[in-house]
């Protein structure tokens, strides 16, 4: 994904998303997930949920884009930031949830059911996954980049047998219902 490494595509996505965070999905994560638990933002782009979920919890952020994890580090050195792939997780570390805001869409669903198993993997005893995605059952790609959308039934089966789902829902992102996110708890 050589676009996220491009000084002028990630500058171009920062312009279009200065209104867009995940305020919503922040709020709905508060609502299962207790204050001052470590959270592991997949993703975190130029930083603007990572600051939202600081607000509650013991987070760190991470992204597959060495481009954005130095933006972020120039303006918040002491931000706990990891480079990681998504798909892999390659760390030692455990959370207690794992939080993206539309960051997995470029996997396909072999690749997202392999960051699902990962992701249980590193999430500590009853832990908690929140992620987001644009709605429908199509594949599209844009500069490039492939863009996988997802249904709740799509998601339930990727889902199945690593968590119990709490929540699936549609949200507005940036049009009514044109994003899926789904609250799930790691089985044990």
């Amino acid at each position: 994904m050589d676009y996220y490494e491009n000084k002028d595509q990630v500058g171009k996505y920062i312009k279009f998303t200065p209104s867009h965070d995940g305020s919503m999905l922040v709020e709905k994560l508060v609502e299962f997930l207790p204050g001052g638990a470590t959270v592991l933002e997949l993703g975190m782009g130029p930083g603007k949920d990572l600051k939202l979920l600081s607000e509650h919890y013991e987070v760190t952020g991470s992204d597959f884009s060495k481009l954005f994890l130095e933006l972020f580090r120039e303006r918040n050195g002491d931000a706990s930031v990891l480079h990681l792939d998504a798909r892999t997780l390659d760390t030692d570390r455990t959370f207690d949830g794992i939080f993206s805001n539309k960051a997995l869409i470029h996997m396909s669903d072999q690749e997202l059911r392999q960051s699902f198993a990962r992701q249980r993997e590193v999430l500590n005893a009853d832990g908690l996954i929140l992620h987001s995605f644009w709605y429908g059952d199509s594949e599209e790609e844009f500069s490039g980049l492939r863009f996988m959308n997802r249904t709740e039934q799509g998601l339930t089966g990727l889902l199945e047998g690593l968590f119990d789902i709490v929540e699936i829902g549609l949200h507005a992102k940036m049009a009514a219902d044109d994003s899926v996110y789904v609250l799930a708890r790691k089985k044990n």
